[in-house]
C-alpha cells in the first residue's frame, strides 16, 4: 500500500468515526458521564446551607422541632439527597452527607411518629420508615450503619443523636466537609463532659459510662485499647488527670442510667423536739 493508499484509508476511517459520534443518541452519552467528584476535601457532595439555617432555626433548648419538614427547604434539601453520588467525594464530604441524611430522615421519624413512646430496648423505630438517599432505598439503621463504615472511627457515634435523653445532644448546626472534625469533638465535649454520659466517682475508682456506649464498646477497645482511653481528650481537665493517675485500678461500669451520690433530704426537726 502506497502513501496516496494509505491517506484514503485514513480519511475514510475518520469519516466513519464523525459519523458514529453523530448518530450516537445523546441520552446514551448523557448515561455514560461519571458524576462531578468533589475538587478538594472542604467540597460538599451537596450544599447543605439551607438545611444548616432550617436545621438550627428548629432547635430549642436541645431539642428539634420536627416540624421543620414540613417547608419547602426541608422537601429541596431532600430531593437533592435522592439524586446525589457521594462516592465521588472526599471522606469528610462523605462523612458529613451520611450525617446529615441521618439527621433528615430522622426528623421525618420523629414528625410521622409524633406521640410514639419510643423505649430504650425498642428496636424497630428506625427500621420501619425508609427513605430514597443517592439512589438507594434505606432505614435510619441504614444510614447509621454508612456514618460508621464511611467514617472508619467510633468517634462518629456521637453523631448518633435521636433526641432521647439516652443518645448524644443534637449539635446546633449541621455539619459541613470543612467543619465536620470541629462539630465532632464540640459533640464528643459536650457529652463526655456531662454527667449523663460519664460519671467520674473517686472514692470507689470506678468510672460509669451511660448505656448508650454499651453497643460500641467492642470496636472503641479495638479501636484505643479501653473506653477510658477513648474518652481521655474529651473530658474535663480535672476528670483526665484523676483517669490518668488511676488508670490502671478504675472500675468501669455501663448503666442505662448514671448514679451518683446524693445527700439525702433531711425533714428539719423542730426546735425541742427529741
Amino acid at each position: 500500500m502506497n502513501h496516496s493508499q494509505r491517506c484514503c484509508v485514513v480519511i475514510v476511517f475518520v469519516i466513519a468515526f464523525v459519523n458514529v459520534l453523530i448518530t450516537t443518541p445523546s441520552n446514551l452519552t448523557a448515561q455514560t458521564l461519571r458524576p462531578v467528584f468533589g475538587l478538594d476535601d472542604t467540597t460538599d457532595v451537596i450544599d447543605h446551607g439551607s438545611f444548616d439555617s432550617l436545621w438550627h432555626a428548629s432547635l430549642f433548648q436541645g431539642r428539634l422541632d420536627p416540624d421543620l419538614v414540613l417547608s419547602d427547604c426541608y422537601r429541596d434539601y431532600r430531593q437533592a439527597m435522592e439524586t446525589a453520588h457521594p462516592d465521588g467525594y472526599f471522606p469528610l464530604a462523605r462523612l458529613a452527607f451520611w450525617v446529615n441524611a441521618r439527621y433528615a430522615c430522622l426528623a421525618q421519624v420523629m414528625a410521622s411518629r409524633r406521640g410514639y413512646r419510643s423505649t430504650i430496648s425498642d428496636s424497630m423505630l428506625f427500621r420501619q420508615d425508609t427513605f430514597v438517599v443517592a439512589g438507594e432505598h434505606v432505614t435510619v439503621e441504614d444510614l447509621t450503619d454508612s456514618i460508621l463504615q464511611t467514617a472508619h472511627d467510633t468517634r462518629a457515634i456521637v453523631f448518633l443523636a435521636s433526641g432521647s435523653t439516652e443518645d448524644p445532644p443534637f449539635p446546633s448546626h449541621v455539619p459541613r466537609a470543612r467543619t465536620i472534625t470541629t462539630v465532632q469533638r464540640d459533640l464528643l465535649r459536650r457529652t463526655l463532659r456531662s454527667e449523663r454520659f460519664l460519671f467520674y466517682d473517686p472514692g470507689r475508682q470506678t468510672v460509669q459510662f451511660s448505656g448508650f456506649f454499651r453497643p460500641y464498646v467492642e470496636r472503641i477497645t479495638k479501636e484505643w485499647g479501653s473506653l477510658v482511653q477513648w474518652a481521655l481528650p474529651y473530658v474535663t481537665p480535672l476528670v483526665a488527670a484523676a483517669l490518668a493517675v488511676h488508670h490502671d485500678g478504675l472500675h468501669i461500669v455501663i448503666a442505662d442510667r448514671i448514679e451518683r451520690w446524693r445527700r439525702a433530704r433531711r425533714t428539719p426537726t423542730p426546735p425541742g423536739s427529741p
